[in-house]
């Protein structure tokens, strides 16, 4: 295909493709809106609403890892009163001046303005507003690299997708890495352009090294998507490979100056996300490190590396199709790879967009994907608006050699209408009801449940005392929504007594756990005994089967035994309700006003 010089559009056509955009996008947040789905994205959240208060950075959601490694590091932590060591900075930044702005709306009182959080609407404005950049940069780079024909479908095509749309609302911080990632991409394009016009490059590669910065700041695990940028610069941009050093330099001084900052908060370069990057090593959820209240780093068998990497690859590329969002022209990007466009631009950026998703795959084998496509690490879609261009340049290569008979519009644009009828697949199966339900339901619209109701975890807050913590299988979810000290509840019951006993020496009382579905999400009922949470069947197990009037009786010496219920569902005529969501605690308690 060769580059054809942009084609003038009516300006009608133009404002009523823009329309559809911001539609979908108000759509998405004032509608069918169910609140924050990402449990990074609540965990940012509680932070931003803590440094708009003038904390910070200081969370309340207690990992037993990082506290392990506060207190090895001599630092005396408060669990009423935790620093964070584990999280990136940016995100949380981002959101602190908006909820500052909207600090009479920080109280989350459902009874009064209904079950949807006013800020978690405001994150989910944010969010589309970064889908939106990312549409008009994917845009930008398909322009400049075919036509404005081939960036007009591909941008269709991505507008359908819904999976991105739910991703941008979120809360997720792949969220934010999507705009990231399509200005990354279009200043890769840029260069190219200015190095092919011997136009002098220094500011475009400078601010592809911000660019490498901030998704670093975003996300620990980003590191894959800078690697692999890098290596996009060296091989798309031959003339400029010089200019990967300034790319990587920018991130690497960004990581070594958080680095000497975490080694003042609490002595370790990596705080409590090494975590994270020692599970990409083991066969380990990450997860299972940052609840155990220990810095016992642990062996790294090599067999179980080599047999985690070959599983997660299969699953991840046997599922590729999902986790490029269902975008039919973004799988086509496989085909491109073995064309050769005439545009010695488009030629060379392919290959390096090429070895950019090579580094995701083998992030993605290290990291692995437990959620599939909802996952906080799900960094496939991240490169498909990329990938989508390109896919749609094939489809019309492809479709202009194959000279489908048909009507004229038919045989010059058929390419497009399957491109953007089967990418819009999800939308039309999942859009509709979700419109339907918003549209009569409004703010009471059902929530992401399950595992989470958050009107209701709000009552704990109503039912702890000020200087009391809960535990939590979903910690994240409990700060959030019930602005309420939550710890992760610990792999063994005996680091719960320590830490116990730890909070007793700083005046701050245990009140009891809040078990949401989280933890009982088993696909087989002996993984509940030898799951992550296999010392706590009783925590898992009593209320469910309190509706049948049976007791599942906790230790003799577990003092957390008053279960009250948060979700009840009933399970039958002649049975009692099941407790889905429960409180356990110490004793009787009333809501206080």
């Amino acid at each position: 295909m060769n580059p054809t010089p942009p084609s003038s559009v009516s300006p009608l056509l133009r404002f009523a493709f823009y329309g559809f955009a911001i539609g979908m996008a108000l759509v998405h947040v004032f509608i069918t809106f169910r609140g924050l789905s990402s449990p990074q994205g609540m965990e940012h959240a509680q932070m931003a609403r803590e440094i708009a208060r003038g904390n910070f950075f200081q969370t309340k959601v207690i990992r037993p890892y990082a506290w392990a490694v506060l207190e090895v590091g001599g630092k005396d932590p408060n669990p009423a009163a935790m620093i964070d060591i584990t999280q990136p900075p940016l995100q949380p930044l981002l959101w602190a001046p908006l909820f500052k702005a909207l600090e009479r709306h920080q109280p989350y009182e459902p009874t009064k303005n209904g079950g949807i959080y006013l800020l978690d609407r405001a994150i989910a404005c944010v969010g589309v507003t970064g889908l939106l950049l990312t549409l008009l940069w994917s845009h930008g780079a398909a322009r400049k690299l075919f036509d404005e024909s081939v960036a007009a479908i591909s941008v269709l095509a991505l507008m359908v997708c819904e999976p991105l749309w739910e991703l941008s609302v979120s809360g997720s911080p792949v969220a934010l890495l999507l705009p990231l990632v399509a200005l990354a991409f279009r200043l890769l394009v840029s260069v190219s352009n200015a190095v092919e016009e011997e136009r002098p490059t220094g500011l475009r590669l400078l601010a592809l090294a911000l660019t490498a910065t901030a998704m670093i700041l975003t996300h620990w695990l980003a590191i894959w998507l800078v690697m692999g940028l890098i290596a996009a610069v060296v091989i798309g941009l031959p003339g400029k490979r010089a200019g990967a050093i300034l790319v990587a330099l920018f991130p690497l001084l960004a990581l070594a100056g958080l680095g000497f900052w975490m080694m003042q908060r609490c002595g370790d370069p990596l705080g409590g996300a090494k975590t994270i990057f020692q599970a990409q090593l083991m066969s380990l959820d990450p997860s299972l490190l940052q609840r155990e209240f220990s810095t016992v780093t642990q062996p790294i068998q090599l067999d179980d590396l080599l047999r985690k990497l070959a599983l997660n690859w299969q699953t991840q590329l046997g599922d590729l199709y999902s986790h490029l969002g269902y975008c039919f022209p973004a799988f086509f990007f496989f085909a491109a790879l073995l064309h050769r466009f005439r545009n010695p631009e488009a030629a060379s950026i392919q290959l390096g967009l090429g070895a950019w998703l090579l580094f995701v795959i083998l992030g993605m084998g290290f990291i692995g994907l437990p959620e599939g496509r909802e996952d906080d690490n799900h960094f496939y879609l991240l490169l498909m608006p990329a990938m989508c261009s390109y896919g749609v340049a094939m489809l019309a290569v492809l479709w202009a050699r194959l000279k489908p008979p048909g009507g004229p519009i038919w045989s010059r644009w058929g390419f497009a209408i399957l491109a953007v009828a089967l990418s819009m697949v999800p939308m039309v199966t999942e859009l509709p009801a979700q419109l339907k339900m918003g549209l009569t339901l409004r703010n009471r619209i059902f929530p992401h449940w399950p595992p989470y109701v958050p009107d209701r975890v709000s009552l704990v807050r109503k039912l702890v005392d000020p200087d009391e913590i809960v535990f939590s299988d979903a910690p994240w979810f409990v700060a959030w929504y019930a602005n309420t000290p939550a710890a992760w509840i610990p792999v063994k019951r005996e680091a719960f007594t320590a830490m116990r006993e730890r909070a007793k020496l700083k005046d701050t009382r245990v009140a009891g756990f809040v078990i949401t579905p989280h933890s009982a999400r088993v696909n087989y009922l002996h993984e509940a005994f030898t799951g992550p949470y296999r010392e706590w069947p009783d925590l898992l197990f009593r209320g469910l089967i309190l509706a049948f009037d049976k007791e599942f009786l906790p230790r003799a010496d577990f003092e957390y035994k008053v279960p009250l219920p948060l979700v009840a569902v009933p399970v039958g005529a002649k049975e009692n309700l099941s407790l889905q969501m429960t409180f356990y605690t110490d004793k009787p308690r009333t809501l206080k006003e």
